[in-house]
């Protein structure tokens, strides 16, 4: 057997064998999961060891039952933010796992590409881009997901404070409209109220709540809320105030939005302009555009152009952007 088709026969092994792994521990370990999570509450406990206030209570550091994977994970920082970046995108899988299927993700992508190309030098790039695709894609999950969940808190705002004006409580009102609004922010309600069942109490499970959508109006819903129950006062007032602010700042940031869509047009047509313009030259006559990927300056000056392609978009895209 060639040694490329051995190393290509043993790569796949692994990356099947990681993928398989981590789909299993995904559909078989709900049951496990929550037999932790009750044990941990019933020791006494409220908080993670440590101190750390960013992940949720019932979603402990857990990077899942991968042998030493996970114990090279445990001590890193960046299991962490893996953690609450898998929690605020609603995945459903631990550090481990995740770091498992970016390295398989990576291993197929460049053996992929060797096989295509039958060429380290450019299989090798795949690697690395084939590790941070899941990572991308997490991230782009998440913001879909805290956007839905930014849109569906004014609604659960009005739904609140009129359930305390009809005589509710505070975590009654937080039922009462998990079951009236859709997922997502209904699935996050109601482990808010999982968690203060168990014990965590109603400023703890709020808290809680807001670090894991992360939105400056879930932020601004909890100081609220905080505030009330410090130095008392009319909560529903106040939540109705808030709706109001988060309906206003909606209306602001849609009328933005239509004020430079023309000027964010204008950047990618003028973006893809020069991509367009070059594919055409390319089609109408290649020898003409060849040097630039046969001779050493025309790379030279393909990789300055994508440069300055890549800095042009990353500075519309900033100039575009407004806090409101």
């Amino acid at each position: 057997m060639e040694p490329l088709a051995l190393l290509v026969a043993l790569a796949v092994m692994a990356s099947v064998t990681l993928l398989v792994i981590g789909i299993s521990q995904v559909r078989g370990s709900g049951q496990w999961v929550l037999t932790r999570r009750l044990e941990y509450f019933s020791r006494g406990e409220t908080s993670r060891p440590g101190g750390g206030g960013d992940e949720s209570l019932l979603r402990r550091a857990d990077h899942g039952r991968l042998g030493p994977l996970a114990g090279i994970l445990g001590g890193s920082r960046q299991v962490e933010s893996s953690a609450l970046a898998l929690d605020r995108a609603g995945i459903p899988l631990r550090v481990g796992e995740y770091m498992a299927l970016r390295v398989a993700v990576a291993m197929l992508l460049l053996l992929v590409t060797l096989l295509l190309t039958r060429n380290w030098i450019i299989a090798l790039p795949a690697a690395p881009i084939g590790y941070f695709l899941p990572r991308w894609y997490v991230g782009r999950r998440r913001r879909s997901r805290q956007a839905k969940i930014n849109g569906q808190l004014e609604e659960m705002l009005t739904l609140v404070a009129n359930s305390l004006k009809s005589g509710y409580g505070l975590l009654q009102s937080f039922e009462y409209a998990s079951r009236q609004i859709s997922p997502p922010l209904a699935n996050e309600l109601k482990r808010m109220l999982q968690e203060a069942s168990l014990g965590a109490g109603a400023e703890v499970a709020i808290q809680s709540l807001a670090n894991r959508i992360a939105s400056p109006d879930m932020e601004m819903v909890v100081t609220a809320i905080a505030i009330q129950r410090s130095v008392g006062g009319n909560l529903a007032q106040t939540l109705d105030n808030v709706a109001y602010t988060i309906r206003e700042r909606d209306r602001i940031r849609g009328e933005i939005k239509t004020l430079t869509a023309q000027q964010r047009m204008t950047g990618v047509v003028i973006g893809a302009l020069p991509i367009f313009v070059g594919l055409i030259m390319f089609a109408m006559n290649p020898d003409y555009m060849s040097p630039l990927f046969t001779e050493t300056v025309g790379k030279i000056l393909l990789l300055i152009a994508v440069g300055m392609e890549v800095m042009g978009v990353f500075l519309i895209r900033r100039m575009m952007t407004f806090e409101v």
